[in-house]
């Protein structure tokens, strides 16, 4: 008896809903805009700048940081001389292997220490 219980309180629950008019797409871009609050940027340079505030090195050491975590000097070396197509695509093909490969590594690493934890070796 308690399944169709449960089953009945589900379509009471569930009875309304079918019948409502799907939103078009403009009103459900409407209902979003309204709950976010997005800013435009200043500038075309937000998020490109690291603001010195006080150690002149310590800015130059995190403008150095967020140019290597986004490839810019790789991408410079790169643009200074034209690469053909089949070497770009056997370079690509190296660099995916790779991600792949030290992928692999982590977590078999990740496996051997949890294993070992739980007291194995």
């Amino acid at each position: 008896m308690s399944q169709w219980a449960s089953l009945q309180e589900t379509i009471d629950r569930t009875a309304g809903t079918a019948q409502t008019k799907p939103k078009t797409p403009d009103e459900i871009w409407a209902d979003r805009s309204q709950s976010n609050t997005f800013h435009a940027p200043a500038d075309p340079f937000t998020g490109l700048r690291v603001f010195v505030t006080g150690d002149l090195g310590e800015a130059f050491r995190r403008l150095q940081t967020r140019l290597r975590r986004n490839r810019v000097p790789q991408e410079v070396s790169r643009q200074k001389r034209h690469e053909k197509k089949g070497v770009k695509r056997r370079r690509l093909s190296s660099e995916r292997w790779r991600r792949v490969f030290a992928n692999e590594v982590r977590k078999k690493v990740q496996l051997v220490s949890t294993i070992r934890r739980r007291g194995a070796y």
